[in-house]
């Protein structure tokens, strides 16, 4: 069991560690090269989380460490990363913008610790869009930027017309962008957690199907594709927000209907 401590713990270490790198790259003007380390920082995210629970060594000093990482890898590094990119033409609002994604993401983090100790039963979603979720956006439109610029070049490069016709538009909205994913984040939206997830536990073909496709997708338009997914996980909330209302307007009117 000490083991499994130790070993989670040297994995959410590693996600801090990524995203410490990502803040150092950025720093150089490596841009594309600190996007990437904070999708390496979602993958030791993961795994933490996955070898503690396995291991049966989820703990309260685990949960914090984690929100440390957190806070450096999806907030900080991608606040840092985006300031310098595109929010510094835009001087000291900005800054500001910067600032609240990062404030949004740390009281997102603080809410869920919060929840977390006081949790008396099993909960299959996120109240709030997760902070790997946000900071994995602003990583995934950076990537898509460096693959639009390769694509200007003329540098043959495969990807999806639909995605690279809109990244200059994106840009042009990245302070409202970023304003939204930190209402987001502090929102009561629920978005689904895949490691409790029903559909990712059981074996079945859909499952398999699933799995297979997204990964032969990713393998050929990496970076489009990687955007696409975070794109459609940030308004799947924001949908089943609004789906579940609808739904509970119908459920009323049956009751009165019944009265």
């Amino acid at each position: 069991m000490g083991f499994g401590i130790y070993l989670a713990s040297l994995f959410t270490l590693g996600n801090m560690g990524m995203g410490f790198y990502s803040i150092i790259s950025t720093s150089q003007g490596n841009y594309y090269t600190a996007a990437w380390l904070i999708m390496a920082a979602m993958v030791f995210d993961g795994l933490d989380g996955t070898i503690a629970r396995a291991t049966k060594t989820t703990s309260f000093l685990g949960i914090e460490l984690d929100s440390f990482a957190d806070i450096t890898s999806f907030c900080i590094a991608p606040a840092v990363m985006m300031y310098f990119v595109v929010l510094k033409d835009y001087k000291l609002p900005g800054l500001a913008v910067a600032f609240l994604f990062v404030v949004f993401g740390a009281l997102r983090l603080a809410r869920y610790n919060i929840k977390s100790f006081e949790a008396k039963s099993f909960i299959s979603y996120f109240e709030g869009l997760p902070t790997p979720a946000a900071g994995g956006i602003l990583a995934s439109i950076v990537l898509i930027f460096g693959v639009f610029q390769k694509f200007e070049q003329g540098i043959k490069i495969k990807t999806i017309p639909l995605v690279m016709d809109r990244v200059p538009y994106i840009f042009q909205f990245m302070p409202a962008i970023m304003l939204v994913l930190g209402f987001l984040m502090i929102s009561k939206f629920r978005y689904v957690s895949f490691s409790k997830s029903k559909l990712f536990k059981k074996t079945s073909l859909r499952t398999f199907v699933m799995v297979v496709v997204g990964v032969l997708l990713i393998l050929s338009y990496p970076e489009n594709m990687i955007f696409i997914m975070f794109s459609i996980y940030v308004l799947s909330g924001i949908i089943e927000f609004f789906w579940r209302m609808n739904n509970m307007q119908h459920e009323k009117r049956r009751e009165l209907k019944k009265d």
